[in-house]
């Protein structure tokens, strides 16, 4: 049985990878446009909150006060995520992201109550911790994203959820921009050409054991971002949507 062309599949993979570079850089940019807008709009909200809160208190705020509330609040976000994401089947089995996202929730606590950056320098602490508080809803975000939606959630669950999705989306965005080289700097021939026959040799090899060096780690990371291929430890193997490109000559 003849396997793929290996001139045309390398041809229209150039077609796609271009196709999907102006989509990124596209959906890069809107993400940056928006994100003043959403940290604009979700300060007012938290303004609100707080303003209400402190009102029914009848007392007056003070900055602790304030950043103990939001830790509050990202301590309840920690909570929900795990309930949400970690199945009962198997408890003790926590993610990466959200193991991360409580790496740096520490951080902020011992920022916020043991570091002396506070009262020091309060506006370059507000900085930081705006900073790190939105990088720990972005990693539960994306976390949370994983998990499938289901139908009939509350209304107080679907908010929860909506809140992460979007610091999530915000995050992995930005991500996009600092770790995805292939972004800014597009594939040369010789790597579309490489990428080409990686898809071809999986498409009659099934599997593939690939080298962790750098130039093979690019490679991967672009056809991963295609959703050709998916990684197992140090292996790849076509997606569905990968062998239909390759043996179908499907075009995305």
């Amino acid at each position: 049985m003849k396997g793929p062309d290996l001139q045309e599949v390398e041809n229209r993979l150039a077609v796609v990878l271009e196709k999907e570079r102006r989509e990124a850089i596209g959906y890069t940019v809107l993400t940056i446009l928006c994100t003043p807008a959403f940290v604009a709009m979700a300060s007012v909200v938290i303004f609100i909150v707080f303003a209400y809160v402190f009102q029914q208190g009848r007392y007056k705020p003070d900055a602790l006060a304030i950043y103990t509330g939001i830790n509050i609040f990202l301590a309840y976000m920690i909570v929900f995520v795990l309930r949400q994401s970690n199945p009962p089947e198997k408890p003790h089995e926590f993610d990466k992201g959200w193991l991360a996202g409580v790496g740096l929730f520490l951080i902020l606590l011992i920022l916020t109550y043991v570091s002396g950056l506070r009262e020091w320098l309060p506006v370059s602490f507000g900085i930081v911790y705006t900073i790190l508080g939105f990088l720990v809803l972005g990693l539960l975000g994306s976390v949370q994203m994983k998990k499938p939606v289901v139908e009939g959630t509350s209304r107080h669950n679907a908010f929860m959820s909506l809140v992460l999705a979007v610091s999530g989306f915000i995050a992995m965005s930005y991500g996009e921009i600092m770790f995805s080289s292939w972004l800014w700097f597009p594939p040369k021939p010789d790597e579309v050409k490489l990428c080409a026959w990686i898809l071809c040799k999986l498409a009659e090899e099934k599997t593939w054991t690939f080298s962790d060096r750098s130039e093979y780690e690019r490679i991967v990371r672009i056809l991963a971002r295609l959703k050709f291929i998916r990684i197992t430890e140090n292996k790849i193997e076509l997606t569905a949507k990968g062998l239909d490109f390759v043996t179908m000559g499907v075009n995305y």
